[in-house]
Parts: C-alpha cells; sequence; structure tokens
C-alpha cells in the first residue's frame, strides 16, 4: 500500500501553487526525454462539468423511480442534514483516499481538504502505468456506486435510510467528474504500456 501522507486544510490557490512537497519530489525525477505532455485543460473543473450531466441524470432517475413507487413525500428531512455532512465532509476526503490506495507500494500521497472551497485533493509524485491511472481515477466512484445501489433496493417505508443516501450518491457519482474527462483523455492520447507522471509542467506519459 501507498505511504499516505495527511497534508491538513490548504487553501486552494496554495495547493497548486508549485511549492508543495510533492512538487519538489516531482522536480527530483528523472524522466526520460521522449517523454510526451498530455494536453489537458487549463481549467479543469470547468471543463469536467458536461461530464456531471450523465450520473446527475442517473441520479435523478433512481429518485423519480423511487417516488413512482408511493404517493408520499420519500424523503425525512429530519435526516437530510446527516445526509449533507456524508455527502460533502466524509465523501471527499474519502473520495481522495480512495485515490491514495490506488497507488504502488512504496509511492507517497498526499492528501488534504480546502474547506473554504469545499474541495479535496490527492497528490503524487510517483508514476503509475496506464492501467493502474485509470483504476486510481476511477476508484472514488465505489462509495457513490454503494449509496445509489443502497437508495434503489430499500424500502420505500425506510424514508430515513433514503435520504441519508441521497446526497451521497448525487456527489460520490458527480464529484469524480474530473475523473471521468482524465480516463477518456488518457484513453484516446496514451498508448497502452506507458507510464504516466506528473511534472511540473503537467502530466506526462512515457515508454
Amino acid at each position: 500500500m501507498a505511504r499516505i501522507i495527511w497534508d491538513g486544510n490548504k487553501n486552494w490557490e496554495n495547493v497548486w501553487d508549485g511549492k508543495q512537497p510533492w512538487d519538489r519530489e516531482c522536480e527530483e525525477k528523472s524522466i526520460p526525454e521522449n517523454a510526451v505532455l498530455i494536453d489537458r485543460p487549463d481549467d479543469i473543473i470547468k471543463a469536467s462539468i458536461p461530464y456531471m450531466i450523465i450520473p446527475c441524470i442517473v441520479c435523478f432517475v433512481a429518485i423519480f423511480a423511487k417516488k413512482a413507487q408511493s404517493d408520499e413525500f420519500i424523503f425525512n428531512l429530519w435526516f437530510m442534514p446527516l445526509s449533507f455532512i456524508i455527502g460533502f465532509f466524509v465523501a471527499m476526503p474519502l473520495h481522495e483516499f480512495l485515490h491514495a490506495i490506488s497507488y504502488p507500494k512504496g509511492a507517497k500521497v498526499y492528501i488534504g481538504v480546502s474547506l473554504k472551497q469545499l474541495r479535496a485533493y490527492a497528490a503524487s509524485s510517483a508514476a503509475l502505468s496506464r492501467g493502474r491511472y485509470i483504476m486510481m481515477s476511477l476508484a472514488p466512484l465505489i462509495p457513490g456506486i454503494i449509496f445509489l445501489a443502497v437508495f434503489v433496493v430499500c424500502p420505500i417505508s425506510m424514508k430515513w435510510l433514503m435520504t441519508i443516501c441521497v446526497v451521497p450518491s448525487f456527489m460520490g457519482l458527480i464529484s469524480p467528474a474530473p475523473d471521468y474527462m482524465d480516463v477518456l483523455i488518457i484513453l484516446r492520447k496514451v498508448p497502452k504500456g506507458a507510464m504516466i507522471q506528473a511534472t511540473e509542467n503537467g502530466l506526462v506519459w512515457y515508454l
């Protein structure tokens, strides 16, 4: 398992200022001269918005399907604050933790949060194979799928449980939108057998 280092709470701008421990580690890496820079959007969050549409539709379809089973309001609003707490303040660091544990043994991965901006991050200088990078990118999907599955299969009478699951379902499936985008970029632009490495200029691949 990777060595996971808790980086605490930082302002989001400081996380990517190029002065963090993982930035120094990236600078010390020996990158092959034939490494190819992976073309990614400058504003990852903005560019990933279209990738939120399908997960959002899936969640709403699940809600409407559940509502079709009852004429009553299907949520218990007393449990909605707990749903938001789990969906944001638990799911965010969990999302990054699932990224982190996908790295190979010996890799150093920093995870932290930016509470002011309601964001979390995972950063590492470790190189990953193309397949492992895809697995790492999609790992945070797991909680969202689990929460949505529980929401779908639980009895309509268990409004409290459906309420608890609804926000984590949305967050768990929508928050990996930048990861969905990255996976499609990797599948299109990175050949099989390549290694993917973070550098000060962005992600590169090499054979």
